[in-house]
């Protein structure tokens, strides 16, 4: 499933691991809450969505800022990165060995979709796959999301 149908295929997986939430109760925010009043006080547009992803009281607000705010390019590492560390607090720490290993192996799923695929666009795919893997766990795990 090599060539233009496994491109489609990842980019089909990628676009759906950018949709709105299906769990939880909807968010107000329905657009990204960095203005550009925010962006000029941190300097850049990407400090401005780092801060306000930092400033995320919980998992779902994190990975949904992200969502909303992602920049489509390698620089979404560094905020999954972010969405991750809050969301993996939630079970991560008291998951059992069988759970790790799960979660080890979905984040290694997400990262076939940069592999193979030039451009920062993959890269971002594949951050924003492993800020939902993230997310998903931890609201399977049956983590509270939310404040």
């Amino acid at each position: 499933m090599r060539g233009a149908a496994f491109r489609l295929f990842v980019l089909a997986a990628a676009l759906a691991s950018t949709g709105p939430a299906t769990t939880g109760p909807a968010l107000a925010e329905a657009a990204c809450p960095v203005s550009d009043e925010a962006a000029a006080k941190a300097s850049s547009y990407v400090a401005a969505v780092e801060q306000a992803i930092a400033a995320a009281p919980d998992c779902l607000t994190a990975y949904r800022r992200l969502q909303l705010c992602q920049l489509g390019s390698s620089a979404d590492n560094a905020l999954s990165d972010m969405v991750r560390g809050k969301c993996e607090a939630l079970f991560l720490p008291k998951a059992r060995p069988p759970l790790k290993k799960a979660y080890g192996a979905a984040l290694k799923r997400c990262d076939r979709i940069a592999e193979g695929n030039s451009g920062s666009m993959y890269q971002s795919f594949a951050a924003l796959c492993q800020a939902r893997t993230a997310h998903d766990f931890a609201r399977k795990a049956g983590a509270k999301l939310a404040k």
